[in-house]
């Protein structure tokens, strides 16, 4: 049988908005951390869980999402994504939906994604003070049209293309 039992305003709102997008409850979402504290506290010595709750400034989830649009959760999101393995992308200043990947080498790469896969510009670059990815020219005697797959990606996601 349930307890009724006191919480936090700040955790109940948290716990909502969690439990939103789990589909869960205010009660479901606020039983299944407990279910999982459970699982991990034999895990885990006393020194690891005082070190994981003092190491760490908790703040609340709602709080969090409330930053997200701001400056701090913008600068918050850039750190946490640099600090992800590589590659790493970022768009391409100007061109919706063409990107700049960066490998760990530091070598970059335009292009776009496609189902998924980011698939390389031919002969595209960023140079210091032309922002548009360039296709390289077609060389004398080689064949000048594209497929017909090519064309209508193209015209899907039409870039600027150097003469």
């Amino acid at each position: 049988m349930g307890q009724p039992v006191k919480l936090s305003d700040a955790l109940v709102l948290d716990a909502r908005i969690a439990g939103e997008a789990q589909e869960r409850s205010i009660a479901g979402q606020v039983e299944f951390w407990a279910k999982l504290g459970q699982a991990v506290e034999p895990l885990i010595s006393s020194r690891q869980a005082i070190e994981l709750r003092r190491k760490g400034e908790i703040r609340p989830l709602s709080e969090l999402l409330g930053s997200v649009e701001k400056t701090e959760g913008r600068e918050r999101t850039k750190a946490y994504l640099e600090g992800r393995p590589y590659p790493h992308y970022r768009q391409f200043p100007g061109q919706p939906r063409v990107y700049i990947r960066t490998a760990a080498d530091g070598e970059e790469t335009v292009g776009r994604f496609v189902n998924r896969a980011f698939v390389p510009i031919e002969g595209a670059r960023e140079s210091g003070s032309h922002s548009s990815p360039a296709r390289a020219r077609t060389e004398p005697g080689a064949a000048a049209e594209s497929s017909s797959k090519e064309n209508a990606r193209d015209a899907e996601y039409p870039i600027e293309r150097s003469a």
